[in-house]
């Protein structure tokens, strides 16, 4: 002990973002109110710094293209009053993700998400609401959002798990909140989330070996999990019958996927009659489309809400076009790109939080929508760590420092004095 006393500093934009995704969780409880939350403490974060916004804003133009692109479809959208009030709220969202992004490191943001979590899930636990099959749902509105919750929990608590070092009690909050989040999930029966996650948490523990490993060792970790993923898709495409009836054997349902693949002949439909412009930003799932009527009354949905394609991208170009689609890929995969790369060369807790989000949108984009909506917690989160990326390879280019994309895959350190460690200043 040294004698002096440790302060305990709280950043207001931490703290603001961390009510912000607490408003967010408690939607589906406290309806509108809860969205108030979100949007009061995201404009106060914003707000904060406003000097920053113009910097800000010009530096994520790609983001901000998507948000004018969904804004633009209201002229050509069937339910444009839909559309604009949506759209709006797509840039709010968007606006307090960015403003975040650039203000708190991803330290900050580990910690805002272990705690958040830690609360959502014992409110979670306390309430004991179960969905009327028997899964748990939580604070949520169904069991799959309040599974796609749990997927946060593990992943944000793993990453703390993988790499302890010098993060004090933030270890045992993260080994709380990653087996609160796995034993919930097995509650909620997701069996989609329950993969994703553990492909999430599999694929930090991974890039967190690589980055100690040799140069030839890596490369032969590499070919060998490649080799792996060939011959599981081999074994998959060659007893694909066996592994179908298997499945309805352990799960109950259709070998389709709760009729997905019919979902899918749809959208392509859809999409087939608007291939560019898409039917405008949330203007396909409205009342009185004769199309979404029709599905919802064959699929059993009575609120005709909460319903889609299960595929983003398929479901996104129904709304938005192969243009909205090929903005909201220029986003997403070059942050996963660098992002993998970046935890790869420099495994941290925060690197492994940002690969493990990514990773889970990636493998849940096939069955899920799991970006870009407004007032949407992952969509938030990818439009962090898409910024975060670019940030990492502006400051390494700056710095003339060691690039994240290390050559020949040698270990090297990215430096990450305002992207890791204290609070933005």
């Amino acid at each position: 002990m040294s004698g002096r006393a440790q302060a305990i500093t709280i950043s207001p934009t931490a703290l603001l973002l961390g009510i912000a995704i607490m408003g967010l969780h408690m939607t589906a409880m406290l309806g509108t109110k809860a969205a108030l939350l979100f949007l009061t403490a995201g404009l106060c974060l914003i707000l904060y710094r406003p000097g920053a916004l113009l910097r800000e804003t010009r530096d994520s133009w790609l983001v901000w293209a998507l948000v004018g692109w969904c804004l633009f479809s209201t002229l050509w959208s069937a339910a444009p009053g839909l559309t604009l009030r949506y759209a709006i709220q797509l840039g709010l969202t968007f606006a307090i993700a960015i403003a975040a992004a650039w203000r708190i490191s991803v330290t900050s943001l580990l910690r805002v998400l272990l705690v958040t979590c830690a609360i959502t899930a014992l409110i979670s636990i306390a309430l004991n609401r179960t969905h009327s099959h028997g899964y748990w749902i939580g604070i949520f509105g169904s069991k799959n959002a309040f599974a796609q919750f749990c997927t946060l929990c593990v992943i944000s608590g793993s990453a703390v798990l993988i790499d302890p070092k010098g993060r004090g009690l933030w270890v045992v909050l993260g080994a709380f909140v990653a087996l609160l989040g796995f034993l919930l999930l097995l509650k909620a029966g997701s069996a989609g989330a329950t993969i994703a996650a553990l492909l999430s948490v599999m694929t930090m523990a991974g890039l967190w070996a690589m980055g100690r490993l040799t140069g030839w060792q890596r490369t032969f970790l590499i070919l060998l999990m490649a080799l792996t993923t060939l011959l599981t898709i081999l074994l998959v495409v060659g007893y694909f019958d066996a592994f179908s009836r298997h499945f309805l054997e352990l799960t109950g349902k259709d070998v389709t996927l709760t009729g997905r693949t019919q979902l899918w002949g749809v959208a392509f439909g859809e999409i087939g009659q608007h291939p560019l412009l898409g039917q405008g930003y949330k203007g396909f799932w409205v009342v009185g489309n004769p199309v979404a009527e029709a599905l919802w009354e064959e699929f059993g949905i009575a609120s005709k809400s909460g319903f889609h394609f299960h595929n983003t991208l398929i479901s996104n170009a129904v709304e938005i076009g192969l243009v909205g689609i090929g903005l909201q890929v220029a986003i997403f995969a070059p942050a996963l790109f660098v992002i993998l790369r970046w935890s790869a060369s420099s495994p941290s807790a925060e690197t492994l939080l940002l690969a493990g989000l990514l990773i889970r949108q990636f493998a849940l984009m096939h069955s899920e929508v799991v970006f870009f909506s407004h007032f949407h917690v992952f969509s938030i989160l990818t439009v962090m760590a898409s910024i975060y990326a670019a940030r990492a390879v502006a400051e390494a280019r700056r710095r003339q420092a060691a690039p994240v994309f290390a050559s020949r895959w040698q270990p090297r350190r990215v430096p990450q004095p305002s992207l890791v460690g204290e609070h933005l200043r």
